[in-house]
């Protein structure tokens, strides 16, 4: 397994990109306002991830939550009843970044790569937009047998949201939730496991985590690795080292 590595920080940056990547969606401004944010990344009108609206509209609801502001819900007829975010709908893939979660659905691309996760018990997942990208907004935890990993909520709410497992072997599955270990399960494997990975930083404290590095995951699982496809992150992140240890 690799160690915890030191904290690294990088800049937050601007949302121009995100503006580029929407219109080649052909999506259109529009004037709606998302409302309070809990940060100061607060998304508001004008704002080019106003757009995620009209993108995501079509798959869910969104809905003003008064802790944390506007929020997207995924349609259960369109996800499913049993839907968990980095686990339902696709699999992980390496990247030059880390290890990036691969959507079934074509518009994976908004809230599995910006923005955080959210569980209401009263509504369930949720999801935060924002404008910063990441291969994925998790944190890991490993050992020989198991991996895990954990959604990121939104900034600044200190909570604490389940944790995904499956054994080595089922990670590089397609559908790679169909394999997760029952959730009773859960609190021996966090004790089992060590965190593995690093966290990258941002300007304004936000971290995502690269996870292990695809040779680790190679050694334990003795499978292929599963690529991404070539990817330009909008926010310039620089690619991750070969050895997986440096940015």
């Amino acid at each position: 397994m690799g160690p915890w590595n030191t904290r690294r920080r990088w800049l937050r940056a601007s949302g121009a990109s995100v503006i580029t990547l929407l219109a080649a969606a052909g999506c259109a401004m529009g004037p709606e306002d998302f409302g309070p944010q809990v940060t100061s990344s607060a998304v508001t009108e004008g704002s080019a991830i106003t757009q995620f609206r009209d993108v995501l509209a079509p798959y869910g609801t969104w809905m003003n939550l008064p802790e944390v502001g506007w929020v997207w819900h995924p349609d259960a007829k369109v996800v499913g009843a049993d839907f968990a975010p980095y686990a339902t709908g696709g699999r992980w893939v390496s990247s030059d970044w880390g290890w990036t979660f691969e959507s079934d659905w074509n518009w994976g691309w908004a809230p599995f790569h910006y923005g955080r996760w959210l569980n209401k018990p009263s509504v369930g997942w949720v999801w935060w937009p924002d404008s910063e990208w990441a291969p994925a907004w998790v944190d890991w935890r490993w050992d020989e047998s198991s991996i895990g990993w954990q959604p990121q909520p939104p900034p600044g709410l200190s909570i604490g949201l389940a944790w995904n497992f499956v054994s080595m072997s089922d990670f590089l599955r397609p559908e790679v939730g169909r394999f997760r270990v029952p959730p009773e399960r859960a609190p021996a494997l966090l004790r089992q496991t060590q965190p593995v990975g690093e966290h990258v930083v941002s300007s304004l404290g936000d971290f995502w985590n690269p996870g292990p590095t695809s040779a680790e995951v190679a050694r334990v699982t003795r499978q292929p690795i599963p690529l991404a496809e070539p990817m330009t992150p909008p926010t310039g992140h620089p690619p991750r080292a070969a050895s997986g240890t440096d940015f």
